[in-house]
């Protein structure tokens, strides 16, 4: 994994928004982590800019969003 990134324009508008949004085209699904057999979370990758986001799909709604995770914004 980079660390601090600089993320193209699709990761950028991507980060922080309701995990309700699919992925862009250009992520690619790392893995996914569930919670008694409920998806909790899925991590990408970006494949131009090597964005790392963690999708949370478990918790309060307004927890449940595109977290970027090795970018300098956050």
């Amino acid at each position: 994994m980079d660390l601090w990134i600089q993320p193209c324009a699709a990761c950028a508008d991507l980060y922080g928004q309701p995990a309700s949004k699919g992925p862009h085209d250009r992520l690619k699904l790392n893995n996914r982590g569930a919670e008694k057999d409920v998806r909790a979370e899925e991590h990408y990758t970006c494949v131009r800019c090597k964005a790392v986001f963690a999708r949370i799909l478990a918790g309060e709604s307004h927890k449940q969003i595109w977290m970027l995770l090795n970018a300098s914004q956050h």
